[in-house]
C-alpha cells in the first residue's frame, strides 16, 4: 500500500457518491425525509443495532400512508436466504403481504447444478495492479448499455502529496453485493432482493422508483434511470437490446427505476466472466465462488492483504480488495 493509500482514504473516496445519492433522492415524488430515516434504520438492521421486526413495526403504518397499494399488495418485508427476518407474530400485524424471499426470487434464480451446489459469487480487486485506466468502466457501459450518467463500474481517484512527491490512489467500485444489504431492507415492495447465488438484484417490473435504496447503500453504488438515452443506439422501433433487463429496452420500460451492477449476471449464466473482469488490462479483477474454499477468489479473500470497505457497518460484502 503506497503513501496515502490507507483504508480511511479509500473509504473517503466514496463520500462524493453518497452526496450524489442524496441529490437524486431530493427529486423523488415520495417523502425525502422518510427515505432518509428508513435508509438510516436499514443500515442499523445490517449492523445488528435494530431487528427487522422493529424496523417494519416502526414503518408499517407510514409505508401504507406513503405507498398505498404498492406496499400492501407486494411481498415484504425484506427476508434473508433461509427464512423471514421477522417473526410470524410480527408478520401477522403488518399491512403488507409478508413472504419468504425464495418465493420472490423463484423465477429469477439460476437452476441448481447437478451437485446442487449454488455458487456465492464474489469479486476480488488487486489495487496494486489497478492502473486507473477505466477499461472496466468502458466495458461495463458497452455491455449493459446504461443510460447517460449511469456507470455501474467507476474508478475513483485521489491524489496525495505535493509535486514532485505525488502519489495517486485508484479504487474501482462496482456493487459490493452485500450479504446484509440495507438496500434490500429499505425497499418497501421487495423490488430489490438477494438471489441464492449471493447477487443483489432488482425486479424492474416491480420497482416504482422511490429511490430510498440509493441513500441506504453505504457505498453509493445505486443509480436512477431518468429516461435519458443515446439516441443513435436505438433501432427504427425505438428499442435497444440490454442484457440486464432480459429484453429490449424502451424508454417506457426502465424510466423511473433504480439501477445497479449485478456482476453481469447474464454472462455468469453463460459461464462467462463479467465484462469488467474480462477486459481488465492489468489483470486486477478476479471473479469466482466464495463458497468454494479452493477457488482462487476464496484464497485471495483470505490473504493478509485483503480488506473490505466499511466492515463495521455489518453489510458483509462479497467484494474484496487487496492492498
Amino acid at each position: 500500500m503506497g503513501a496515502g493509500d490507507s483504508l480511511e482514504n479509500y473509504e473517503t473516496l466514496l463520500e462524493d457518491h453518497l452526496e450524489e445519492s442524496l441529490e437524486e433522492l431530493e427529486k423523488t415524488e415520495y417523502s425525502t425525509d422518510l427515505g432518509i430515516m428508513m435508509a438510516a434504520d436499514a443500515r442499523r438492521v445490517s449492523s445488528g443495532e435494530m431487528s427487522s421486526d422493529e424496523y417494519w413495526g416502526k414503518y408499517d403504518d407510514v409505508a401504507v400512508s406513503e405507498f398505498g397499494e404498492d406496499y400492501e399488495q407486494t411481498p415484504n418485508p425484506a427476508v434473508d436466504r433461509v427464512q423471514q427476518t421477522i417473526r410470524e407474530e410480527t408478520a401477522e400485524t403488518l399491512s403488507c403481504d409478508a413472504c419468504s424471499l425464495p418465493d420472490v426470487a423463484e423465477d429469477v434464480d439460476e437452476e441448481p447444478s447437478e451437485d446442487d451446489h449454488i455458487p456465492q459469487w464474489g469479486m476480488v480487486i488487486d489495487l496494486e495492479k489497478c492502473v486507473g485506466c477505466e477499461s472496466c468502466t468502458t466495458a461495463c457501459k458497452a455491455e449493459n448499455r446504461t443510460p447517460p450518467g449511469v456507470s455501474y463500474n467507476v474508478v475513483m481517484e485521489q491524489e496525495h502529496g505535493v509535486f514532485p512527491n505525488v502519489t495517486r490512489t485508484h479504487m474501482p467500485r462496482p456493487c459490493l453485493q452485500c450479504q446484509n444489504p440495507p438496500c434490500v431492507q429499505v425497499c418497501p415492495i421487495t423490488a430489490t432482493y438477494k438471489m441464492e447465488n449471493g447477487i443483489t438484484t432488482i425486479d424492474y417490473d416491480r420497482c416504482f422508483g422511490c429511490r430510498y435504496c440509493l441513500v441506504a447503500c453505504p457505498y453509493g453504488a445505486r443509480y436512477f434511470d431518468f429516461g435519458e438515452d443515446y439516441q443513435d443506439e436505438f433501432d427504427e422501433e425505438g428499442k435497444v437490446e440490454v442484457p440486464e433487463y432480459g429484453n429490449e429496452r424502451t424508454f417506457e420500460d426502465t424510466t423511473g427505476q433504480a439501477m445497479k451492477c449485478n456482476y453481469c449476471h447474464h454472462r455468469l449464466e453463460r459461464g462467462e466472466e463479467p465484462a469488467c473482469v474480462e477486459t481488465c488490462i492489468g489483470d486486477a479483477r478476479y471473479m469466482g465462488d466464495l463458497a468454494d474454499p479452493e477457488s482462487e477468489v476464496s484464497e485471495m479473500a483470505s490473504d493478509q492483504r485483503a480488506f473490505r470497505l466499511k466492515e463495521e457497518q455489518g453489510t458483509d460484502p462479497n467484494m474484496y480488495y487487496l492492498k
